[in-house]
């Protein structure tokens, strides 16, 4: 079983055993004491950033027992909810992996399609049934780029701005007033860090979530702070450097692995005599970093540093063991 599976299984657990003593979970869930304390711990980290610790899932140890009590964001309560752009995404990778699988898993795939387009509701299922060609990335529509250039103004001359936002912890979409500091590019997403008037405290909001928006004539009344907390997201890509990230990206992926790292400050992308695409980026996060490469496939070739070429090889030996099952 892998280590998310098992982690999925042991909220199932908690779940339906609440308030069960620290011990006897332990045992119920063969693992040791220690084992399960160092879960436990894992689970608050569950989340998006710059959510904090504990925002979707948070456990207490209560009494001299140390009884288990597992506390869920209302997010999982609540009905499938995706935004169209998510739930064409997921649409598209379920399209193209269920042409290469065997006939028992390709059922599978077709019944979670279907149970996904009973689930959604409203024009995010009314774009699963459509026949659209092709899934694009957000960040390379036009919109985006007419997006990014009002929030620019925006942040340069200190006005307040309309969004309608699509908050993935409340699941809905919210209309807030926000006064932008400045755009930041934080991996593979663009955020406007702002003072939110919802909120009423600094926000990063997520471009490819923000459905409409709207530059007022109103001037921004917030000062910036003189330092931009990152919460999580310090862990993710700020702080101190673990070691330089060098990455091969085959020709076929040049220009987009080009146009994604251009202007990020602290990145560098030589396109080689061959075609090739070589990204140089302090690393921050190993876990960030794997997860970024995998996505690539055969496509991503990791160069540098040595000692995660051989993290990343365990993690992929581990993912073929868990679906050759």
């Amino acid at each position: 079983m892998s280590e998310l599976a098992d982690l999925v299984n042991l909220v199932t657990f908690l779940s339906a055993n609440p308030g069960i003593p620290l011990k006897q979970a332990a045992t119920a869930t063969k693992r040791p004491v220690k084992k399960l304390v160092k879960d436990l711990n894992r689970l608050l980290l569950v989340g998006l950033p710059p959510y904090d610790p504990g925002s979707y899932i948070n456990v207490r140890l209560v009494g001299p027992q140390q009884q288990i009590h597992l506390q869920l964001s209302e997010h999982f309560s609540r009905p499938l909810s995706f935004t169209p752009q998510e739930a064409m995404a997921l649409r598209y990778a379920l399209e193209h992996f269920e042409p290469g699988a065997d006939s028992e898993t390709a059922g599978q795939v077709g019944e979670l399609s279907r149970v996904l387009g009973e689930a959604l509701h409203g024009r995010t299922r009314e774009l699963l049934r459509e026949k659209a060609p092709g899934f694009v990335v957000p960040r390379r529509t036009d919109r985006m780029r007419r997006m990014m250039s009002q929030l620019a103004r925006a942040c340069e001359s200190r006005t307040q701005v309309e969004i309608e936002y699509y908050s993935a912890h409340r699941a809905k979409l919210q209309l807030r007033r926000v006064h932008p500091f400045e755009l930041v590019e934080i991996g593979a997403h663009f955020y406007v860090f702002a003072f939110c008037e919802l909120a009423g405290d600094t926000r990063h909001f997520r471009l490819d979530r923000v459905r409409e928006l709207q530059v007022t004539r109103h001037p921004s009344t917030r000062k910036p702070p003189k330092q931009r907390p990152t919460g999580r997201m310090e862990s993710l890509f700020g702080g101190r450097p673990k070691d330089n990230l060098r990455v091969r990206f085959a020709p076929e992926l040049a220009q987009e692995i080009s146009d994604e790292w251009k202007g990020s400050p602290q990145a560098k992308v030589q396109i080689t005599g061959d075609g090739h695409a070589v990204l140089e980026t302090p690393l921050y996060n190993q876990f960030w970093a794997i997860g970024y490469i995998m996505q690539f496939g055969e496509h991503a070739e990791l160069v540098e540093p040595k000692w995660l070429r051989h993290e990343l090889a365990e993690t992929i030996k581990k993912s073929l063991k868990a679906h050759s099952r």
